[in-house]
């Protein structure tokens, strides 16, 4: 493990945009380990380095003007759900991809200026983000992240399976799993602090769907199972039955949290 994140190498030529980006998916999720929680963690191996924005418009021109000008190309990409749109990248550097929220169905990327993924999750994530500290090469970053409480519920509301999954929506949802074991299973300040996130959300809807997916595919589920692989490969020498604890207790917690909104956890 280590205690330098991932992301860092990408600060020094976002540096300028940082205030209007907010950092997304398993980069993001080492910098509560990192900045929240002060512990070491195991770097991430994602591919993509991914920002959301709330816009792309006008106010981002000059960071895609940035972006090629120091030798990043546009390429056109293809998710594992089949959508496509044009991320940047640089060989010594690798991807990086911008997501903005989607705010009608069957939204298209704009086809100048900043290209941008619209995105669903992107609505719940770049609500109310807050700024940690990130330093590089004696430099100090200011990186906003997404609250808590709504990484996990973007990630929860990914645990999707059935008969007509594949392998490669049961893997993406198992990763998804396994970040919101990383954070919570075993950081109980983390946990409060989501839960008290929680209170906050709105539409409740988002959180009875999370509920429902967790409780779906619990323990002896093939999602819990493949997640359950994934958590313990980053964390070796952990007793499975950590897991199967923490959900145990955790349902019921999450429970009262839908109940109750206005109680003090």
């Amino acid at each position: 493990m280590r205690a330098t994140a991932t992301v860092s190498s990408w600060l020094p030529w976002l540096k300028p945009f940082l205030p209007r980006l907010v950092l997304l998916e398993e980069k993001a999720a080492e910098l509560y380990h990192l900045s929240l929680l002060g512990k070491a963690f195991v770097p991430s191996v994602q591919a993509q380095t991914v920002f959301g924005a709330e816009k792309a418009g006008i106010v981002l021109v000059p960071l895609h003007r940035q972006l090629i000008q120091q030798g990043f190309q546009k390429r056109s990409y293809s998710d594992e759900k089949g959508s496509s749109a044009s991320v940047y990248y640089r060989g010594d550097l690798g991807t990086l991809r911008f997501v903005v929220p989607q705010i009608k169905p069957r939204q298209k990327p704009p086809r100048t200026g900043l290209a941008v993924w619209p995105s669903r999750k992107a609505v719940l994530l770049l609500e109310n983000p807050h700024a940690v500290e990130v330093k590089y090469l004696g430099v100090s970053y200011e990186v906003q992240i997404p609250q808590v409480g709504r990484f996990i519920l973007a990630e929860g509301l990914e645990l999707k399976t059935g008969p007509q999954s594949d392998l490669r929506i049961i893997f993406e949802s198992a990763k998804s799993l396994a970040l919101i074991m990383d954070l919570l299973a075993q950081n109980e300040d983390l946990q409060r602090e989501a839960l008290n996130d929680f209170l906050e959300i709105r539409p409740p809807s988002l959180l009875r769907e999370f509920q429902e997916n967790l409780r779906r595919n619990g323990p002896g589920t093939i999602l819990w199972e493949s997640a359950q692989k994934l958590y313990l490969q980053n964390h070796p020498g952990t007793p499975g039955v950590v897991l199967t604890r923490w959900y145990w207790k955790f349902i019921p917690i999450l429970s009262k949290t839908l109940l109750s909104p206005r109680e003090e956890l």
